[in-house]
């Protein structure tokens, strides 16, 4: 991408939407809560719910099912909120209408990472809103941030902050405030979320240590981390807690190994396409029945 200064009239308003983006968003370290405690909902019920990948339509329909009341009830998310799916523009609306309690997913880190750079090309913003279809292949060519969020699912968000830089804004503030875990009070103990793994076998030492050393390999884990479900299966429970909730590796259907359970059943992806929400209280007893050994 070109790093010459900009001159032109078009660039000089780039320079300014990006410079009110700098200003109407503090630091990642100014704005995160590493964890949130959520206690008891003495209400109604608590949900939570796998990887959305923008199928709010799914969503809508599972929680239709379940007679989901906002007023009362509380609706948690293991993250991967947007993306792939076709409705993923439509996050904020959804996360108002349901009082959705989320944590960050490594697809909102990949918008964060490439919304909140100081090096996009203003000469290929302006490009989208002429052709789009040509400009993003352009883009994805030139540069390898715009390429990777595209290969995964993030088109949507360029055309976005193309088209709709105050919209994109505050979808960007959204995902910038989620923290990396969420821990809530049952009946039955408390229940963990984070988006793929546990960086520590016990939670209260992963809590600690998300909360005052939020180093790159403990975001790394809590993100991207596969290993309890690829390759030589992690059956140990999580100490500290009574259950774990994770998304990030897509399955068929919801898998349990040791105290964990993945509910991350591929709400987007052509072969699998469920979306599985689940009521809090009645995570034991899956704990109970099902193991996947």
């Amino acid at each position: 991408m070109s790093g010459r200064i900009l001159a032109t009239a078009s660039d000089r308003g780039e320079q300014h939407i990006r410079s009110r983006w700098e200003k109407q968003h503090a630091s990642d370290a100014d704005l995160l809560h590493p964890v949130r405690h959520y206690a008891r909902n003495p209400r109604g019920r608590d949900f939570v719910v796998g990887d959305i990948h923008g199928c709010f339509s799914k969503l809508d329909a599972e929680l239709a099912a379940r007679a989901f009341d906002p007023a009362r009830d509380r609706l948690f998310s293991v993250g991967d909120l947007t993306d792939r799916g076709p409705e993923s523009s439509a996050v904020l609306d959804v996360v108002q209408r349901y009082g959705i309690r989320a944590v960050r997913g490594n697809h909102e880190q990949g918008i964060l990472d490439w919304a909140l750079r100081d090096d996009i090309d203003a000469e290929m913003v302006e490009a989208m809103r002429d052709d789009p279809a040509q400009a993003i292949a352009e883009w994805s060519y030139r540069d390898g941030r715009t390429s990777q969020l595209v290969y995964n699912g993030g088109q949507w968000f360029v055309e976005l902050y193309c088209e709709s830089p105050d919209k994109a804004r505050d979808i960007v503030r959204y995902f910038s405030a989620l923290p990396y875990a969420i821990q809530v009070e049952t009946e039955h103990g408390l229940i963990g979320i984070v988006h793929a793994a546990v960086p520590d076998q016990h939670w209260p030492e992963a809590v600690s240590v998300l909360r005052t050393r939020r180093s790159s390999r403990v975001r790394e884990i809590v993100l991207w981390d596969r290993d309890r479900w690829q390759g030589q299966p992690i059956t140990a429970d999580i100490g500290g807690v009574c259950a774990m909730v994770v998304g990030h590796t897509p399955n068929r259907e919801v898998r349990v190994r040791g105290n964990v359970l993945n509910i991350d059943t591929g709400a987007a992806f052509r072969f699998y396409g469920n979306l599985t929400v689940l009521d809090l209280a009645g995570i034991p007893a899956m704990l109970a029945e099902k193991e996947d050994r």
